[in-house]
């Protein structure tokens, strides 16, 4: 499903919302120190969720894996762009924990049968069943 820049940051919101009350937590947009370049200066990544203490983070990806007009075929452009949320998660060391929130089914479906065995430290969730109506 495409979605209009107002559109994702709403659902966003959303989704926001659902994970806080799910972990019990309050969660923020902000920026996450996740390594160092060669010259020692902080590499910063954007992520979606983060504690006021930093210890836990997290992605959210709306982006769907099938493409709408041609249901058969994977949409790359949006399989790459969770793969590289999931990487990032990975490589922030000094969160506690650290979530990876999916919005699309076939994107779950994908993502934790064919990389979750690789980045054991994420908790890929479907946002579907956090929300407060499923438990």
């Amino acid at each position: 499903m495409a979605f209009g820049m107002a559109a994702k940051n709403q659902l966003e919101d959303e989704v926001r919302r659902d994970v806080q009350e799910y972990l019990g937590t309050p969660l923020a947009p902000g920026d996450v120190v996740v390594g160092r370049r060669e010259d020692g200066s902080p590499l910063s990544r954007h992520f979606d969720l983060v504690s006021p203490d930093g210890a836990v983070i997290g992605s959210i990806q709306t982006s769907c894996l099938r493409i709408k007009s041609r249901p058969g075929q994977k949409a790359f452009g949006s399989l790459y762009r969770v793969l590289g949320a999931l990487l990032y998660l990975h490589l922030c060391h000094n969160c506690q924990r650290r979530y990876l929130i999916l919005t699309d089914r076939d994107m779950y479906r994908e993502i934790t049968t064919e990389f979750a065995h690789s980045f054991p430290e994420v908790t890929i969730l479907f946002w579907e069943d956090i929300k407060p109506a499923k438990r």
